[in-house]
């Protein structure tokens, strides 16, 4: 496993919803074996995913592409934040006022030691000990 990068729910929903950055998405996740990078996200995130799927596309079909999707990329490691961790995102949110979902990503990539973050939010630029790569 070479370098670790945090992947954020909203590059997934780029891909999965079609959206405007869908295809520079794409690349991204596809340029991340060449350049022997490991993507993370949580749980959780996959399942925020799934939710929006649900609340866009109204179609099952699409609900079930995600989580095949989720299931056997195998490129991406899928995290499963521990009560420390949740902990910690309620304290993330006072110190750097992000919204919690946000928060427990930090204190994910803080916790693995993950130091770069792919995602569209750039909220995620004032925090100090993270880079956002896209």
């Amino acid at each position: 496993m070479g370098e670790k990068v945090f992947v954020d729910a909203n590059i997934f929903l780029e891909i999965f919803l079609k959206d405007s950055k869908s295809e520079e998405c794409k690349d991204f996740l596809k340029s991340l074996k060449d350049e022997n990078k490991t993507a993370f996200t949580t749980d959780f995130l996959s399942y925020i995913c799934i939710l929006v799927i649900q609340n866009n596309l109204k179609e099952s079909k699409f609900i079930r592409d995600a989580i095949i999707f989720f299931s056997y990329y195998e490129d991406l490691v899928i995290l499963r934040p521990s009560f420390d961790e949740l902990y910690s995102a309620g304290e993330i949110m006072d110190n750097d006022k992000l919204d919690f979902d946000d928060s427990l990503v930090v204190a994910c990539m803080r916790k693995y030691g993950i130091k770069e973050i792919a995602s569209l939010d750039k909220h995620f630029d004032k925090i100090k000990d993270i880079k956002r790569i896209i």
